[in-house]
C-alpha cells in the first residue's frame, strides 16, 4: 500500500524542512509548498492525504488570515482534506475560526514531535473510518432502505435531528452508527458547523483531558505549545463521542462535568470555559448492564441518553439485504471493471437466512470478493464464500462438542455435498485448497481418488 502523502504549507523554508525530515522517517511521503497559491496547484494535481497548513505567511504575520482563506477555498471547492493548521502566533479565537472551516486540529509553533505524529495519524485513521463507513453503508440518495425496521428508524432520525437533544447510538459494530451520527449532524440546524469526531478508544487515559479541553503552554512538562481541546474545535457544531465506553470511570466524572452545566477549564488555567455544541455517542455495549456492574456511572448514562436510537443488525433487516447486495455488486463492478451480474435465486435465499455477524461490513466484503470471483452471468452462492453457513445445524445448544469436532464436522459436511472435490468443498468453506488439504490430513479425512 503507497504511504499517506502529506502537504505542508509554509513560507518558511527551515519549517518545512523539519517537518519533511521528521514526516519522511515516520513512512510518509511529503511535498512542500511556500504559499497557499501553491499549494492549491497541488492538490489538484497530487493524491494528498493531509495538509499541514500555516496561518500566517509573509504579507500577514500576525492574523491568521491567509490560512482562513485557504480554507474558506477548500470549503468552496468542496474538498474535504483533513488539514491540521500550525501557526506561531496562535489563539482559541483563531483556532475556533479555522475549526469552523474545516480545519481538524490547531498545534502552535514550535511543534512537539510526537504530538504532531500523533495528531496526523489520529486525523488519518478518522478520515479512513469515515472513508470505510461511506463506502459500505450508502447514503439514502443513493439506496432507498426497503426494510420497514430502517424506515421507522430514519422517521426517527428525522425528527430528532432538528432538535438539540444529545442522542445515543447503539447497536452491533458494523450497523452504520458513525454514519447515522453524521447523518444527524448533516440534516441539524449545526450543519455549517463543525463536525468533530472522536474515536474514544483511542485516547490514553493520561491525555484524555488535554484532549477533550485542550491544554494551556507549560501546563505540564511536554506541554510545549497551546492545545485547542475538542469541545472548543466543535464549538457551535457536533461533537460526536464513538466507543464511549471505553473511558475510564475515573474520568467519566471529568465528562458528567461538562454535560451538567456546560462548562470546562483547559488544562493549566483557571479560566471556566462554556461549551456550546451537541453531543452524539455510540456503543456497542449493553450501558445498562454495564452500569448495574459499576462500570459506567449512571448520571453520565442519563445524561448522553436524551433519545436512544438502537441500530438495528443486518440480519433483522431482512428487506434490506438483497438490495443492498445489489447496490455493492453495482458499486464493485464498477470499481474492478467487472460485468453487473444478476445475483442466482439460491445465493439471494442464502444471503437472506445468513446470520451476518459483521452486519454491513461483512457484507460489503462479501460481494466484494464475489464479483471478483464470479463467472458467467450470475453471481452463485459458491462465490460469495459465506463462512460457517451451516455450523448452526451442525452444533445443536448444549450439544457439548470441541470446537476441533465442530470443524471436523463442517469439513465432512462440506466434502460429502462437493461429493470428495477439496476444491470445490474449501470453496464452499471459504478456505483456500492447500488449507482444506491440511485440515483432511490432520483429521484422517480421505479426498476423492
Amino acid at each position: 500500500m503507497e504511504n499517506p502523502t502529506i502537504l505542508v504549507i509554509d513560507d518558511n523554508a527551515e519549517v518545512r524542512l523539519s517537518a519533511a525530515f521528521f514526516l519522511e522517517d515516520q513512512g510518509f511521503n511529503v511535498i512542500e509548498a511556500d504559499t497557499p497559491e501553491l499549494a492549491k496547484t497541488l492538490i489538484t494535481k497530487h493524491k494528498i492525504a493531509l495538509a499541514l497548513l500555516d496561518m500566517n505567511f509573509a504579507r500577514d504575520t500576525t492574523s491568521g488570515n491567509e490560512g482562513i482563506a485557504f480554507l474558506q477555498w477548500l470549503q468552496s471547492q468542496h474538498i474535504t482534506l483533513p488539514v491540521i493548521c500550525i501557526t506561531g502566533w496562535g489563539n482559541v479565537t483563531l483556532a475556533v475560526s479555522a475549526m469552523q472551516l474545516g480545519a481538524c486540529d490547531f498545534i502552535e509553533k514550535p511543534w512537539d514531535n510526537q504530538q504532531l505524529l500523533q495528531a496526523i495519524q489520529q486525523q488519518l485513521t478518522i478520515t479512513a473510518k469515515q472513508t470505510n463507513i461511506m463506502s459500505q453503508v450508502p447514503t439514502t440518495s443513493e439506496f432507498q432502505w426497503q426494510s420497514s425496521v430502517m424506515r421507522s428508524l430514519y422517521k426517527q432520525l428525522e425528527k430528532v435531528a432538528k432538535t438539540q437533544a444529545r442522542v445515543l447510538l447503539t447497536g452491533p459494530s458494523g450497523t452504520g452508527k458513525s454514519h447515522l451520527a453524521h447523518w444527524l449532524h448533516q440534516h441539524s440546524e449545526r450543519a455549517q458547523k463543525p463536525w468533530v469526531e472522536v474515536n474514544m478508544g483511542a485516547v490514553p487515559a493520561s491525555l484524555f483531558e488535554s484532549e477533550m479541553f485542550g491544554h494551556s503552554k507549560g501546563a505540564f512538562t511536554d506541554a510545549k505549545q497551546h492545545r485547542v481541546g475538542r469541545f472548543t474545535m466543535a464549538q457551535g457544531g457536533t461533537l460526536f463521542l464513538d466507543e464511549i465506553v471505553t473511558i475510564p470511570l475515573p474520568l467519566q466524572a471529568k465528562l458528567l462535568r461538562v454535560l451538567e452545566n456546560g462548562s470546562f477549564e483547559v488544562v493549566g488555567s483557571s479560566q471556566t470555559q462554556q461549551a456550546d455544541c451537541r453531543l452524539i455517542c455510540a456503543t456497542n455495549a449493553n450501558l445498562e448492564q454495564m452500569v448495574s456492574a459499576g462500570e459506567f456511572r449512571e448520571d453520565l448514562f442519563y445524561r448522553i441518553n436524551t433519545i436512544v436510537i438502537e441500530v438495528p443488525p443486518l440480519a433483522e433487516r431482512h428487506g434490506d439485504i438483497v438490495p443492498l447486495a445489489e447496490f455493492f455488486i453495482a458499486k464493485y463492478s464498477q470499481q474492478y471493471g467487472e460485468p453487473v451480474r444478476q445475483l442466482s435465486d439460491e445465493t439471494k435465499a442464502a444471503l437472506v437466512e445468513h446470520t451476518w455477524p459483521g452486519n454491513i461490513r461483512e457484507l460489503s466484503h462479501v460481494i466484494e470478493r464475489a464479483v471478483l470471483m464470479a463467472e458467467g452471468g450470475y453471481i452463485a452462492l459458491s462465490d460469495c464464500q459465506l463462512r460457517f453457513k451451516h455450523a448452526p445445524s451442525i452444533v445443536p445448544s448444549g450439544s457439548g462438542q470441541t470446537l476441533q469436532q465442530v470443524e471436523r464436522d463442517m469439513i465432512e459436511q462440506a466434502m460429502q455435498r462437493a461429493q470428495g472435490n477439496v476444491a470445490v468443498a474449501a470453496k464452499a468453506l471459504g478456505l483456500t485448497a492447500s488449507s482444506l488439504y491440511r485440515r483432511l490430513e490432520k483429521y484422517g479425512l480421505k479426498t476423492a481418488n
